[in-house]
């Protein structure tokens, strides 16, 4: 697909003129060159992310002359992958020689053609079953079907990284962590398992190898909710409260209906006392959650600590009566 090709589809996707088309992408490749000239990132949330590398000098050889060139180090655009494109095209099998070869009869070809894409349609089953399953609870029957991918993809990231998932689940660290790293053998930048990974981390005290994943993961993808959320209370666990308020509230600016950041939120606030701003993150989580204990806790407290006894017992009273339900 060329750029007139791509402005004729899109055109008829969304019905409106290719003159339009053209100029919004004329625009956006505009800006994405200028960025990229200004050696910026640009990230396209759940697609990819355009940036500049440095290929390092080198010695090479002009294949007319045999003569050894000296190259020096020079900047080259690169792009990066999201999960979701990564994902969608790995959906589909590689392409044969049998497919690309110019002599096969056109019977022999349709009939290889239709076979990847019917071993593609049960893999991509297969995973959306294993989904299923995993969120239903059905841990053993998930990791059966996992495998079962497996078997037709041997390199498949994702459902390696689902096996290492179930497996945590099960409480077997090790061996959870054996599929997450064999994952991202396979593929380095797999977001999903890198997110799982630094949780298992967690679990087993290892913080900075946790820190490193998530750090890894914000690099592809800056507002990656889970890792934004995880890495913020990863800073609370060791104590490093204005890092953790830092990328909370990255956060909650990718999704502000989340209850749980503003909970995260108003605890690091609570350890550096500004309790102005703790108040307003506690008083936000309640509107989510009207019956969440742990917010009127800490309100109590830190109506003790700025001293307005009647709102700390009413606050204490609150969490009390919710807590005995």
């Amino acid at each position: 697909m060329n750029r007139d090709s791509l402005v004729k589809e899109v055109a008829s996707d969304l019905q409106v003129s290719r003159h339009k088309v053209r100029v919004v992408l004329n625009g956006f490749l505009s800006e994405v060159t200028e960025a990229m000239h200004r050696d910026e990132r640009v990230n396209l949330h759940r697609f990819g992310a355009f940036n500049v590398k440095v290929r390092k000098a080198r010695t090479a050889r002009d294949l007319n002359t045999n003569v050894e060139l000296r190259l020096n180090d020079r900047h080259i655009p690169h792009f990066m992958p999201f999960d979701t494109l990564k994902d969608t095209v790995a959906q589909q099998s590689p392409v044969s020689e049998e497919q690309t070869g110019p002599v096969a009869v056109a019977p022999v070809r349709q009939q290889v053609e239709e076979t990847p894409r019917e071993r593609s349609d049960d893999v991509t089953a297969m995973m959306n079953r294993a989904e299923v399953l995993a969120n239903k609870g059905k841990i053993e029957q998930a990791i059966q079907q996992y495998r079962r991918v497996l078997e037709r993809q041997p390199g498949h990231a994702t459902a390696t990284g689902g096996l290492g998932r179930m497996f945590f689940r099960l409480g077997a660290q090790e061996t959870a962590l054996e599929h997450y790293n064999r994952a991202l053998g396979n593929d380095p930048g797999h977001l999903d398992t890198l997110v799982d990974r630094a949780e298992l981390f967690v679990e087993m005290g290892q913080y900075e190898d946790a820190r490193t994943d998530l750090l890894r993961v914000l690099e592809y993808d800056p507002y990656s909710y889970p890792a934004c959320y995880m890495l913020g209370v990863l800073y609370i666990t060791i104590g490093t409260y204005d890092a953790a308020i830092r990328v909370l509230s990255r956060a909650l600016d990718v999704d502000r209906t989340k209850a749980e950041v503003h909970l995260q939120l108003g605890k690091a606030y609570c350890h550096v006392e500004k309790h102005t701003e703790a108040i307003e993150h506690f008083e936000a989580l309640l509107r989510h959650d009207p019956r969440n204990e742990q917010a009127y806790r800490y309100l109590g407290t830190i109506y003790d600590k700025i001293k307005q006894a009647d709102k700390a017992l009413e606050m204490y009273r609150k969490s009390n009566e919710i807590g005995l339900v």
